[in-house]
């Protein structure tokens, strides 16, 4: 019975030690974080490639080293990640042009980086059913993301498309909702959505703001004056 119990105990001590050793490393990494400047990235869409660069900062360490703890949050269906950076609840954002006009209305806009020296975004339009040019689709239901409209509507003005008829609603940031035609036309990535249209055997348009002149750069990281000070 002494034997047992000695037994028991070694093996007792044995099992603490191995705990401790692996929880040393857990304690360490939490105490690291809470020196940590918490901050949160808000991202203008779901998780995808266009966010590769800050990926690879997160999993090699870079932000740690700058003495960053950087949360990477995407954004959700008919929410502005634009204003949810005003608001407070994010440090930093992803953006497009309409950083400009937030700025010219006073907000506390501040572009750190234009990671896109060209930007990326165009309108997708079903193809087959009567479209042929941007005035076709003056009456059509599409969908765009709030902070993409500006480039697009600008390359509608261009095209003489009156605004007023428009009919835009939120992106639901479903490429199903497109290819099930709930909707004609959506704004898109050139680097995204048409591959996954092709994949799926769907046969599409592409409008491009830069063919009628418009061209901003794209995925700015931005935050605000607040944070700059």
């Amino acid at each position: 019975m002494l034997k047992q119990g000695r037994a028991l105990s070694r093996r007792l001590l044995t099992g603490l030690a191995g705990w401790a050793v692996l929880t040393l490393p857990i304690a360490a990494a939490a105490a690291t974080n809470a020196s940590l400047d918490q901050v949160t990235l808000q991202l203008k869409w779901r998780h995808q490639f266009q966010f590769a660069g800050y990926y690879a900062a997160v999993e090699q360490g870079y932000y740690r080293e700058a003495g960053l703890d950087v949360t990477l949050r995407e954004a959700a269906p008919a929410r502005n990640p634009v204003e949810a950076v005003f608001a407070g609840e994010a440090e930093f954002g992803v953006g497009n042009s309409d950083l400009v006009l937030s700025r010219a209305e006073r907000r506390p806009a501040v572009v750190l980086a234009a990671i896109f020296q060209n930007s990326p975004l165009v309108l997708v339009a079903r193809a087959g059913i009567g479209i042929t040019a941007m005035q076709n689709l003056h009456d059509r239901p599409m969908m765009m993301v709030e902070s993409e409209k500006a480039e697009i509507l600008a390359y509608f003005k261009h095209e003489g498309v009156d605004l007023k008829g428009l009919r835009i609603q939120p992106h639901t940031q479903r490429i199903a909702d497109f290819i099930e035609g709930r909707v004609d036309a959506m704004s898109a990535y050139v680097t995204d959505q048409p591959f996954e249209l092709k994949q799926a055997g769907v046969d599409y348009l592409l409008f491009s703001p830069r063919a009628g002149g418009i061209d901003f750069y794209g995925d700015n990281l931005f935050t605000t004056t607040q944070q700059v000070r």
